[in-house]
């Protein structure tokens, strides 16, 4: 009989094994997006958006979400200015968006990350992003088209992913960057167009851990995304095929890019390193105001003027890097395998704005419409 209680109670205690660390959700504040501003004094101001619960009638529980604001010498500082006016523990462990404004993003990122480094219960999965302007401002919406601000963010960021727009970064993978000397990572940059609108503008180019200030526009960050290899399925293109010439609607077609091959060449000459890259893009045409492409003739000429076209601002991506010191091919990388004897005898800071790095695009459209 004894040796059955003895039983019975290591079940109880193997049963009940791990409720001691348990963490209530409604005795959380869940904080869902965070902005990051520099403050006087050189503090740090945060402007968080939190979701916590009330009980209304019945005994049933409803969403309640507001936005507070603190400064403070470190974000563990500003927490705990925030859990003195906030109903229940601040809890980081939802968090979906940090923002940081552009004077947060040129210094070095890493200490102010540090915190969710350190933290078991921190959501590594958040996305981040630089924000033109106060990064608090976009917080401070509170909603979006009538989704609430976390959500609007989140959604707004992943579909720039979806279609290749921005690179899928988050905490955890911008760590690695910051700890790799071989690669330079990029960011979604983000404007607030008016009270009611937040667009995706650009790629924020960073060289090790901070923000360079320069951003890639228009369709240089999809350029970039495809010479890289990093690509989701849903890529579109507008290209003015006119030699830049804005003067009608016939002068520009829409492509989606079905399919992109590339291969990069990285060899040393006389110590240094030089780089071609080439770029194959199989694309469906999605608009030509100009008219048919019934013969073979036409359609040669809009892949040749498409691929000029792509060219030109692949030439105007790659300066762009060089001129920000920003390494997002990872060149570094590849010369660290395979050139480490000559890598060791380079100083990159100097070397990289200065090597040669060629493009080539080649275009072919595999479909042009029902009708042709």
């Amino acid at each position: 009989m004894k040796k059955l209680k003895g039983l019975f109670v290591m079940i109880l205690l193997i049963i009940q094994t791990g409720c001691w660390d348990e963490n209530l959700l409604k005795d959380n504040a869940l904080v869902l997006s965070i902005g990051f501003d520099l403050a006087e004094g050189n503090q740090l101001k945060t402007t968080s958006s939190i979701r916590t619960s009330k009980v209304i009638s019945g005994g049933q529980a409803e969403s309640v979400n507001y936005i507070v604001e603190e400064k403070g010498h470190t974000l563990r500082d500003t927490r705990l200015e925030v859990d003195k006016q906030i109903p229940g523990v601040y809890a980081p462990n939802k968090l979906r968006v940090i923002l940081l404004s552009e004077n947060i993003a040129k210094r070095d990122l890493y200490p102010y990350f540090d915190v969710f480094f350190r933290d078991p219960r921190s959501s590594l999965a958040a996305k981040v992003a630089v924000v033109k302007g106060q990064a608090g401002d976009i917080i401070k919406i509170k909603k979006l088209k009538e989704n609430l601000i976390s959500e609007a963010l989140i959604e707004l960021i992943k579909s720039a992913e979806n279609h290749t727009i921005v690179p899928v970064e988050n905490q955890q993978t911008i760590l690695t960057s910051m700890l790799d000397e071989g690669e330079d990572f990029t960011l979604p940059y983000l404007e607030k167009i008016d009270k009611e609108t937040v667009k995706v503008t650009g790629v924020a180019l960073f060289h090790q851990r901070s923000y360079t200030g320069k951003t890639l526009n228009g369709n240089q960050p999809v350029i970039l995304l495809m010479a890289k290899g990093d690509t989701n399925r849903d890529i579109k293109l507008t290209e003015n095929i006119n030699n830049g010439k804005n003067h009608s609607v016939t002068d520009f077609v829409s492509f989606s890019v079905n399919k992109t091959k590339r291969k990069i060449m990285i060899k040393m000459v006389n110590g240094r390193p030089e780089v071609n890259l080439n770029l194959k893009l199989l694309i469906d045409i999605n608009e030509y105001p100009k008219g048919s492409l019934l013969g073979e003739k036409e359609e040669n000429e809009l892949n040749k003027k498409l691929e000029n076209r792509i060219e030109k601002e692949a030439k105007e991506m790659v300066s762009t890097l060089k001129s920000a010191n920003c390494d997002a091919f990872g060149i570094a990388r590849f010369l660290i395998a395979d050139h480490n004897k000559e890598w060791k005898k380079l100083n990159w800071e100097k070397e990289y704005p200065d090597m040669p790095f060629t493009m080539h695009v080649k275009v072919e459209s595999v479909k042009r419409g029902i009708i042709y």
